[in-house]
């Protein structure tokens, strides 16, 4: 009977900054992002995960859509404060990170998938509208 939020991150135009700075490098800006997430996350009770390639998932317990999207934003913004050199990023030439924001209240009769997707539409959305964005599912 309690909400579950989930966010889905991705960095940005990451296979533009592997082809710039190489593999190391992309493993070197990955392990930033992920201790600046876990930073992000110390006030909060979540959990983070690398989720594919480039991506993240956080999981959220607990958490309506609100303060899920103000958690987004915080995490949001910490990447950015690194300032992490990415000629290729779409703004000010520093890397960044889209985040889709969803929450369902899980249901016995309801797949753990379809908050999954809907997740990913809102992250979709995030990139479709220019990047370097939280977008909340509708």
């Amino acid at each position: 009977g309690h909400p579950l939020s989930l966010l889905l991150i991705d960095v940005d135009r990451f296979k533009a900054y592997n082809d710039i700075y190489g593999h190391l490098g992309g493993d070197d800006c990955l392990r930033l992002i992920a201790r600046k997430i876990a930073d992000a996350l110390v006030p909060h009770a979540a959990t983070a995960t690398r989720f594919g390639g480039e991506e993240f998932a956080i999981i959220l317990p607990g958490t309506p859509i609100g303060p899920a999207t103000a958690i987004a934003e915080d995490v949001r913004q910490a990447v950015e404060s690194l300032r992490v050199s990415h000629p290729g990023g779409a703004w000010e030439g520093i890397q960044t990170i889209s985040v889709g924001v969803a929450t369902a209240t899980p249901q016995p009769d309801e797949p753990a998938l379809s908050l999954l997707q809907t997740c990913d539409r809102a992250l979709y959305a995030a990139k479709d509208r220019g990047r370097n964005r939280v977008e909340t599912a509708a």
